[in-house]
């Protein structure tokens, strides 16, 4: 069983993710690792809220975030787990797919912020510059 790994994003296609992981799962038993990487609290917002608030916070949108790809795959009958980390997004995936020797990272099309990709790169970039440097063998899409 191959491990696919699905970082969740805001303005991800849902329906393109799971017509993509529909089509892989007829050829091969595939399991579905969604990853929901969530920013680091710091500076003032720790003055204001304890560490168990900013843990709650982070849960919530967590899963609000990964409610609709879960939702869909759970209607799809695609086996799946998902996760939860802490930190900047791209290193978290890269990190995330080594630890589940993941050969397959599914980004997928999104309706993202086109300022902030010409100003810091599109993640599916940062991902696959990350994985280049590393020694880990992982097809980006």
């Amino acid at each position: 069983m191959a491990n696919i790994l699905v970082p969740v994003q805001e303005g991800q296609d849902v329906v393109w993710l799971v017509n993509y992981l529909r089509k892989i799962q007829q050829r091969e038993s595939v399991r579905v690792h969604l990853l929901s990487v969530q920013p680091r609290y710091t500076g003032l917002v720790q003055l204001f809220f304890s560490v168990r608030d900013m843990d709650l916070f982070r849960a919530e949108d967590a899963t609000e975030s990964l409610s609709p790809m879960r939702q869909a795959l759970a209607r799809t009958n695609i086996p799946f787990n998902w996760h939860v980390r802490t930190g900047d997004k791209a290193t978290e995936i890269v990190k995330f797919a080594r630890e589940i020797y993941c050969p397959q990272i599914i980004l997928g099309p999104t309706t993202g912020n086109w300022m902030f990709d010409v100003l810091f790169g599109t993640l599916n970039g940062r991902v696959e510059s990350l994985i280049r440097l590393s020694d880990k063998r992982c097809e980006v899409l």
